[in-house]
Protein backbone atom coordinates (compact mmCIF):
# COMPACT_ATOMS: atom_id res chain seq x y z
CA UNK A 1 0.00 0.00 0.00
CA UNK A 2 0.62 3.75 -1.09
CA UNK A 3 4.80 3.29 -2.32
CA UNK A 4 5.44 6.91 -3.81
CA UNK A 5 5.66 7.19 -7.05
CA UNK A 6 5.96 10.74 -8.13
CA UNK A 7 8.28 11.88 -10.34
CA UNK A 8 10.56 12.57 -7.34
CA UNK A 9 10.71 9.03 -5.91
CA UNK A 10 10.42 6.54 -9.06
CA UNK A 11 13.53 4.24 -9.69
CA UNK A 12 14.27 0.81 -11.45
CA UNK A 13 14.94 -1.05 -7.94
CA UNK A 14 12.24 -0.88 -5.80
CA UNK A 15 9.73 -2.73 -7.93
CA UNK A 16 11.74 -5.78 -8.85
CA UNK A 17 12.91 -5.67 -5.55
CA UNK A 18 9.38 -6.02 -4.24
CA UNK A 19 8.57 -8.63 -6.59
CA UNK A 20 11.94 -10.58 -5.58
CA UNK A 21 10.78 -10.61 -1.72
CA UNK A 22 7.16 -12.18 -2.54
CA UNK A 23 4.71 -9.00 -3.01
CA UNK A 24 1.96 -10.31 -5.46
CA UNK A 25 0.76 -7.03 -5.37
CA UNK A 26 1.40 -3.42 -4.43
CA UNK A 27 -0.07 0.15 -4.68
CA UNK A 28 2.00 3.46 -6.32
CA UNK A 29 0.90 6.46 -5.61
CA UNK A 30 1.06 8.26 -8.29
CA UNK A 31 -0.72 11.74 -7.31
CA UNK A 32 -2.02 14.04 -4.88
CA UNK A 33 -2.47 17.42 -2.89
CA UNK A 34 1.12 19.25 -2.90
CA UNK A 35 1.35 20.25 -6.44
CA UNK A 36 -0.51 23.38 -7.88
CA UNK A 37 -0.05 21.11 -11.25
CA UNK A 38 -2.03 17.65 -9.70
CA UNK A 39 -3.78 16.73 -12.40
CA UNK A 40 -1.29 17.13 -14.94
CA UNK A 41 0.92 15.38 -12.41
CA UNK A 42 -0.97 12.50 -12.09
CA UNK A 43 -1.89 11.91 -15.79
CA UNK A 44 2.25 12.05 -16.59
CA UNK A 45 2.66 9.46 -13.39
CA UNK A 46 -0.25 7.13 -14.72
CA UNK A 47 1.65 7.22 -18.20
CA UNK A 48 5.01 6.65 -16.88
CA UNK A 49 3.73 3.55 -14.66
CA UNK A 50 1.71 2.32 -17.70
CA UNK A 51 4.91 2.79 -20.34
CA UNK A 52 7.21 0.24 -17.70
CA UNK A 53 4.25 -1.98 -17.70
CA UNK A 54 3.99 -2.38 -21.18
CA UNK A 55 8.07 -2.12 -21.71
CA UNK A 56 8.10 -5.64 -19.24
CA UNK A 57 4.60 -7.13 -19.60
CA UNK A 58 6.14 -10.47 -18.61
CA UNK A 59 7.09 -8.77 -15.25
CA UNK A 60 4.23 -6.71 -14.30
CA UNK A 61 0.26 -6.19 -14.75
CA UNK A 62 -1.71 -3.20 -13.98
CA UNK A 63 -4.58 -4.24 -11.61
CA UNK A 64 -7.82 -3.05 -12.42
CA UNK A 65 -10.04 -5.93 -11.06
CA UNK A 66 -9.48 -8.67 -8.84
CA UNK A 67 -9.18 -10.74 -11.44
CA UNK A 68 -6.59 -9.33 -12.38
CA UNK A 69 -4.89 -9.74 -8.80
CA UNK A 70 -5.11 -13.53 -9.05
CA UNK A 71 -3.72 -13.41 -12.59
CA UNK A 72 -0.13 -11.31 -11.63
CA UNK A 73 -0.03 -14.15 -9.15
CA UNK A 74 -0.65 -17.40 -11.24
CA UNK A 75 1.59 -16.25 -13.58
CA UNK A 76 4.43 -15.11 -11.39
CA UNK A 77 3.81 -10.91 -11.94
CA UNK A 78 3.72 -7.96 -9.76
CA UNK A 79 0.23 -6.63 -9.75
CA UNK A 80 0.25 -2.42 -10.24
CA UNK A 81 -2.41 -0.75 -8.35
CA UNK A 82 -3.03 2.76 -8.68
CA UNK A 83 -3.97 5.59 -6.08
CA UNK A 84 -3.98 9.21 -5.34
CA UNK A 85 -3.31 10.68 -1.71
CA UNK A 86 -5.41 13.79 -1.74
CA UNK A 87 -7.55 15.07 -4.20
CA UNK A 88 -5.90 17.28 -6.01
CA UNK A 89 -5.75 15.84 -9.27
CA UNK A 90 -9.49 15.79 -9.20
CA UNK A 91 -9.49 19.94 -9.64
CA UNK A 92 -12.64 19.98 -7.28
CA UNK A 93 -14.74 18.14 -10.34
CA UNK A 94 -16.83 15.23 -9.34
CA UNK A 95 -16.95 13.84 -13.13
CA UNK A 96 -13.07 13.78 -13.11
CA UNK A 97 -13.07 10.83 -10.89
CA UNK A 98 -14.60 8.62 -14.06
CA UNK A 99 -11.87 9.68 -16.33
CA UNK A 100 -8.92 8.98 -13.57
CA UNK A 101 -11.29 5.57 -12.87
CA UNK A 102 -10.81 4.81 -16.49
CA UNK A 103 -7.06 5.60 -16.41
CA UNK A 104 -6.83 3.23 -13.81
CA UNK A 105 -7.17 4.89 -10.27
CA UNK A 106 -8.27 2.47 -7.79
CA UNK A 107 -8.30 4.22 -4.21
CA UNK A 108 -8.53 7.86 -3.33
CA UNK A 109 -7.37 9.33 0.18
CA UNK A 110 -10.10 11.94 0.71
CA UNK A 111 -6.92 14.32 2.21
CA UNK A 112 -3.24 14.62 2.56
CA UNK A 113 -1.54 16.94 5.29
CA UNK A 114 -3.57 20.10 4.72
CA UNK A 115 -7.68 20.60 4.99
CA UNK A 116 -8.60 20.77 0.69
CA UNK A 117 -11.71 20.81 -0.68
CA UNK A 118 -13.11 16.96 0.85
CA UNK A 119 -12.25 17.68 4.79
CA UNK A 120 -9.80 18.33 7.05
CA UNK A 121 -6.02 16.68 7.56
CA UNK A 122 -4.60 15.16 11.11
CA UNK A 123 -1.69 17.62 10.05
CA UNK A 124 -2.80 21.42 10.24
CA UNK A 125 -5.69 23.56 11.33
CA UNK A 126 -8.99 22.90 13.09
CA UNK A 127 -11.00 19.81 12.47
CA UNK A 128 -14.40 20.64 11.06
CA UNK A 129 -14.68 17.89 9.15
CA UNK A 130 -15.58 16.55 6.39
CA UNK A 131 -17.06 18.85 3.61
CA UNK A 132 -20.73 18.42 1.54
CA UNK A 133 -17.79 18.43 -1.49
CA UNK A 134 -16.34 15.62 0.15
CA UNK A 135 -19.46 13.85 0.42
CA UNK A 136 -20.36 14.11 -3.28
CA UNK A 137 -16.52 12.51 -3.74
CA UNK A 138 -17.34 9.75 -1.52
CA UNK A 139 -20.74 8.85 -2.98
CA UNK A 140 -18.64 9.50 -6.89
CA UNK A 141 -16.06 7.21 -5.80
CA UNK A 142 -18.05 4.27 -4.67
CA UNK A 143 -20.78 4.54 -7.86
CA UNK A 144 -16.92 4.59 -9.84
CA UNK A 145 -15.89 1.92 -8.45
CA UNK A 146 -13.05 3.44 -6.17
CA UNK A 147 -12.13 2.97 -2.51
CA UNK A 148 -12.61 5.42 -0.14
CA UNK A 149 -9.34 5.76 1.92
CA UNK A 150 -9.33 8.18 5.02
CA UNK A 151 -5.28 7.73 5.85
CA UNK A 152 -4.02 11.48 6.59
CA UNK A 153 -7.32 12.85 7.47
CA UNK A 154 -8.59 14.45 10.79
CA UNK A 155 -10.76 12.46 13.59
CA UNK A 156 -14.08 14.25 12.16
CA UNK A 157 -13.24 13.45 8.70
CA UNK A 158 -12.68 9.70 9.15
CA UNK A 159 -15.84 9.63 11.24
CA UNK A 160 -17.65 11.20 9.19
CA UNK A 161 -16.58 9.85 5.95
CA UNK A 162 -17.33 6.60 7.51
CA UNK A 163 -20.72 7.86 8.65
CA UNK A 164 -20.88 8.90 4.58
CA UNK A 165 -19.79 5.49 2.97
CA UNK A 166 -22.30 2.82 1.82
CA UNK A 167 -19.39 0.49 0.54
CA UNK A 168 -16.47 -0.89 3.19
CA UNK A 169 -14.23 2.17 4.15
CA UNK A 170 -10.08 1.88 4.30
CA UNK A 171 -7.15 3.50 5.61
CA UNK A 172 -4.36 2.92 3.98
CA UNK A 173 -1.82 3.37 6.04
CA UNK A 174 -1.46 4.39 9.84
CA UNK A 175 -0.90 3.59 13.09
CA UNK A 176 -2.37 3.05 16.43
CA UNK A 177 -2.08 6.12 19.17
CA UNK A 178 -2.68 4.09 22.50
CA UNK A 179 0.56 2.61 21.44
CA UNK A 180 2.50 5.50 19.62
CA UNK A 181 0.77 9.14 19.76
CA UNK A 182 0.92 10.87 16.98
CA UNK A 183 -1.55 13.41 15.14
CA UNK A 184 -1.59 11.00 12.33
CA UNK A 185 -2.40 7.61 13.64
CA UNK A 186 -5.73 6.21 14.93
CA UNK A 187 -8.15 5.93 18.05
CA UNK A 188 -9.27 2.70 19.08
CA UNK A 189 -12.98 4.35 17.97
CA UNK A 190 -12.00 5.11 14.45
CA UNK A 191 -10.54 1.66 13.98
CA UNK A 192 -13.85 0.14 15.50
CA UNK A 193 -15.98 2.76 12.99
CA UNK A 194 -13.22 1.40 10.33
CA UNK A 195 -13.49 -2.52 10.87
CA UNK A 196 -17.62 -1.82 11.04
CA UNK A 197 -18.01 -0.96 7.59
CA UNK A 198 -16.02 -4.25 6.71
CA UNK A 199 -12.97 -2.12 5.91
CA UNK A 200 -9.28 -3.19 6.48
CA UNK A 201 -6.46 -0.40 8.70
CA UNK A 202 -3.25 -0.81 6.75
CA UNK A 203 -0.38 -0.83 9.31
CA UNK A 204 2.30 1.94 8.43
CA UNK A 205 5.71 1.32 7.99
CA UNK A 206 7.39 4.12 8.80
CA UNK A 207 9.49 4.39 12.71
CA UNK A 208 8.20 8.09 13.12
CA UNK A 209 4.69 6.18 13.60
CA UNK A 210 5.65 2.93 15.25
CA UNK A 211 6.42 2.43 18.64
CA UNK A 212 10.41 1.83 17.63
CA UNK A 213 12.38 4.28 15.45
CA UNK A 214 14.08 1.41 13.65
CA UNK A 215 10.81 -0.16 12.42
CA UNK A 216 11.77 -3.18 13.34
CA UNK A 217 9.67 -6.33 12.56
CA UNK A 218 8.20 -6.79 16.09
CA UNK A 219 7.01 -3.02 16.06
CA UNK A 220 4.60 -4.10 13.39
CA UNK A 221 3.40 -6.91 14.89
CA UNK A 222 2.35 -4.79 18.24
CA UNK A 223 0.17 -2.60 15.87
CA UNK A 224 -1.12 -5.49 13.73
CA UNK A 225 -1.60 -7.16 16.99
CA UNK A 226 -3.48 -4.67 18.78
CA UNK A 227 -5.75 -4.26 15.52
CA UNK A 228 -6.70 -7.66 15.56
CA UNK A 229 -7.30 -8.37 19.38
CA UNK A 230 -9.84 -5.31 19.30
CA UNK A 231 -11.60 -5.81 15.71
CA UNK A 232 -10.30 -9.36 14.59
CA UNK A 233 -7.75 -10.27 11.98
CA UNK A 234 -10.32 -9.69 9.17
CA UNK A 235 -9.76 -5.48 8.89
CA UNK A 236 -6.24 -5.27 9.46
CA UNK A 237 -3.77 -5.69 6.52
CA UNK A 238 0.31 -3.75 5.37
CA UNK A 239 0.33 -0.29 4.36
CA UNK A 240 3.96 -0.04 4.88
CA UNK A 241 3.96 3.58 3.17
CA UNK A 242 7.68 3.05 1.96
CA UNK A 243 9.76 5.27 0.16
CA UNK A 244 12.51 4.46 -2.42
CA UNK A 245 15.09 7.13 -1.22
CA UNK A 246 14.84 7.77 2.03
CA UNK A 247 17.52 11.07 2.30
CA UNK A 248 15.32 12.42 -0.30
CA UNK A 249 11.90 12.45 1.99
CA UNK A 250 14.01 13.51 5.01
CA UNK A 251 15.23 16.56 3.02
CA UNK A 252 11.89 17.10 2.59
CA UNK A 253 10.55 16.71 5.66
CA UNK A 254 13.45 19.33 7.07
CA UNK A 255 12.33 22.28 4.48
CA UNK A 256 8.60 21.45 4.98
CA UNK A 257 8.09 20.89 8.16
CA UNK A 258 4.84 22.45 8.51
CA UNK A 259 3.59 19.49 6.35
CA UNK A 260 5.74 16.89 8.40
CA UNK A 261 5.34 18.02 12.20
CA UNK A 262 6.09 15.87 15.02
CA UNK A 263 3.70 14.76 17.41
CA UNK A 264 4.79 17.45 20.19
CA UNK A 265 4.61 20.35 17.57
CA UNK A 266 9.22 20.30 16.77
CA UNK A 267 10.38 19.28 13.80
CA UNK A 268 10.10 15.08 13.15
CA UNK A 269 12.37 13.00 13.70
CA UNK A 270 14.18 11.23 11.41
CA UNK A 271 13.83 7.44 12.07
CA UNK A 272 13.54 4.18 9.33
CA UNK A 273 11.19 2.70 7.11
CA UNK A 274 10.13 -0.69 7.74
CA UNK A 275 11.96 -2.67 5.23
CA UNK A 276 10.08 -5.15 3.00
CA UNK A 277 11.97 -7.77 2.88
CA UNK A 278 11.21 -8.11 7.01
CA UNK A 279 7.85 -9.70 5.82
CA UNK A 280 9.07 -12.94 6.35
CA UNK A 281 9.71 -11.90 9.49
CA UNK A 282 6.69 -10.39 10.33
CA UNK A 283 4.82 -12.99 8.96
CA UNK A 284 7.17 -15.83 11.36
CA UNK A 285 5.83 -13.73 14.75
CA UNK A 286 2.27 -13.80 13.65
CA UNK A 287 2.71 -17.51 13.37
CA UNK A 288 4.52 -18.17 16.65
CA UNK A 289 1.98 -15.73 18.59
CA UNK A 290 -1.05 -18.51 17.26
CA UNK A 291 -2.25 -16.44 14.04
CA UNK A 292 -4.01 -19.19 12.28
CA UNK A 293 -2.77 -19.82 8.58
CA UNK A 294 -5.73 -18.31 7.07
CA UNK A 295 -5.68 -15.00 9.50
CA UNK A 296 -1.94 -14.41 8.45
CA UNK A 297 -2.98 -14.62 4.67
CA UNK A 298 -5.34 -12.48 5.26
CA UNK A 299 -2.95 -9.44 6.76
CA UNK A 300 -0.66 -10.24 4.22
CA UNK A 301 -3.12 -9.33 1.47
CA UNK A 302 -6.08 -11.68 1.71
CA UNK A 303 -8.07 -8.50 3.48
CA UNK A 304 -7.03 -5.86 0.72
CA UNK A 305 -8.42 -8.03 -2.14
CA UNK A 306 -11.73 -8.70 -0.06
CA UNK A 307 -12.53 -4.71 0.46
CA UNK A 308 -11.35 -4.39 -3.13
CA UNK A 309 -13.92 -6.72 -4.74
CA UNK A 310 -16.57 -5.17 -2.33
CA UNK A 311 -15.72 -1.22 -3.16
CA UNK A 312 -14.42 -1.80 -7.05
CA UNK A 313 -17.85 -3.25 -8.46
CA UNK A 314 -18.97 -0.09 -9.86
CA UNK A 315 -22.53 1.59 -8.99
Amino acid sequence: MTLSWNRRFRDRVTLPRLHAAGYGVVGLTVGGDLSTEARREAEAGIAAVVEWIAAEPARYVLIRTTDDVLHARRDGKLGIELNFQGIGPLEGSIELIGHFHALGIRHIGLVWNDANLAGSSATRGADTGLTQHGRALIHGMERAGIMVDGAHASYRTVMEAIDACAKPFIISHANVASLAPSYKNLTDDQISACAATGGVIGVSGLGSYLDDPRAMPDAMYRQIDHVAQLVGPAHVGLGLDYVTDAPLFWRMVRERPEIWPAPDGGPMAQSLFFEPERVHDLAALLDRAGYAVADIGGILGGNWQRVAAACWAAG
